[in-house]
């Protein structure tokens, strides 16, 4: 049963001290009771969490116990849509808990985890949820609603607060038939309209869309997360790593670094009128294209990459298009990277797949982006007339020993393949 530890009066009769918050009034549905005021609040099954969060909550931390919570989802309509043409589109979803509120924290139990079964579209839909934190808990079993509108995603955060730390987001595939009929599968974590999000330490592993998607308005930090699609699915294939690990798109924003991202669909991109700082990043083992910075045609992005590694993509390493005015642009650059081994599939070599078929493809670049201090090595060209930058093997490992030296300081990295290939001792010139 739910246990609330010390507190005040709430919806379930408990006395509370410190009154309802004016606050919050404004987010709270009239004909749900508050619970406000509570230390803690233990909760150990489906139904426990599901009826506790049936109403806006205010400065509880709700403390999982250990086991398997498998959620019964409820029907709603999301009244704006996160990534149309038209962001006031209505769109038909199913969500496990909606979370609303504010100073919500969930955790957790250290030990053995607490495992939410959503079998839902928006797993776990923070909605007007301002000064909330989920935190070391495990997110599976995430079911695709048919409209290829709905954002789905483990973790939906929607005109909030949110801080998302130390969580397993994992296994949130969907069935094939619906997959297939909406190309789009299930995200790990997307952020919306007017949201704010701390995005830290968490592993996004084997969903079948994006690891973390970011639309109009929201803004997130993004750090020292593991997105790892696993299966690297593409198309309409059923599987982990369909869609981009980190993309951001229309006017959001991101501070993206210290990320691992490996076997995905495509690497990390900023789109649009976005704006994204995308530093010290790994990404490896990409099917298409590493990085991307894209205006659509019609938006004015800005994009500064600095200290990534690009290591071994099927596709361009990364490519740069954008024709947007100056004044837009200001700050965007690209430098100080490491391409390695990038381009290497010829079945994308035409440029209409993805990119010029080589390390960085410089499709429009604008007056002013900077592109300096990169190294190459060891990448493919389509054709001989596309650019090389590459260096040879002896001045390339002689230059790459001041990344190695960051790279090997930081546990996330210790395992991933460029470290293992290059930052190691017998790989010295």
């Amino acid at each position: 049963m739910v246990r609330i530890c010390r507190g005040g009066t709430t919806g379930l009769g408990i006395t509370n001290p410190f009154g309802s918050a004016g606050v919050v009034a404004a987010l709270l549905v009239a004909a749900l009771p508050v619970i406000s005021g509570a230390d803690v609040i233990e909760v150990s099954t489906a139904a426990e969490l599901q009826e506790l969060f049936s109403r806006p909550l205010y400065d509880v931390e709700v403390r999982l116990l250990p086991g398997a919570y498998h959620l019964t989802p409820k029907s709603a309509i999301d009244s704006t849509c996160g990534n149309c043409e038209d962001a006031d589109t209505p769109v038909p979803i199913t969500f496990g808990v909606r979370i609303t509120g504010e100073k919500v924290r969930i955790h957790g139990p250290e030990g053995e985890p607490a495992v939410i079964y959503t079998h839902a579209g928006y797993g776990l839909f923070f909605d007007r949820c301002s000064e909330c934190r989920i935190e070391g808990v495990s997110i599976t079993g995430g079911v695709r609603d048919p409209d290829g509108n709905a954002t789905d995603a483990a973790i939906v955060v929607k005109k909030s607060l949110v801080d998302v730390v130390a969580n397993r987001i994992f296994d949130n595939v969907g069935d094939s038939t619906t997959v297939n009929s909406t190309v789009v599968g299930i995200m790990g974590i997307c952020g919306r309209e007017g949201s704010e999000i701390l995005i830290e330490g968490n592993e996004i592993i084997r969903n079948s869309w994006d690891g973390i998607a970011l639309y109009r308005d929201a803004s997130a930090k993004i750090l020292g997360n593991v997105i790892d699609g696993v299966d690297k699915a593409r198309g309409k294939e059923i599987g982990g790593g369909r869609g981009v690990a980190i993309g951001v798109t229309w006017n959001a924003t991101a501070d993206i670094r210290g990320n691992v991202v490996k076997r995905y669909w495509k690497g990390i991109g900023i789109f649009v009128d976005a704006w994204g700082s995308v530093r010290n990043n790994v990404i490896e083992d990409i099917i298409t294209w590493g990085i991307a910075f894209w205006d659509a045609g019609k938006g004015k992005p800005v994009g500064i990459f600095e200290d990534n590694v690009i290591y071994y993509t099927g596709a361009c390493g990364a490519s740069i298009t954008c024709s947007s005015t100056a004044d837009a642009r200001m700050g965007s650059r690209f430098t100080r990277n490491i391409i390695v081994k990038t381009a290497q599939n010829p079945k994308y070599d035409d440029p209409d797949y993805y990119c010029y078929q080589t390390s960085l493809a410089r499709h429009e670049v604008p007056e002013g982006f900077d592109i300096t201090g990169n190294l190459f090595f060891d990448n493919r060209r389509a054709s001989d007339d596309l650019p090389d930058y590459d260096m040879n093997r002896e001045a390339f490992l002689n230059s790459v020993g001041s990344a190695c030296e960051w790279l090997s300081k930081a546990a996330i990295f210790s395992t991933t393949d460029f470290v293992a290939t290059f930052c190691s001792d017998k790989n010295s010139p």
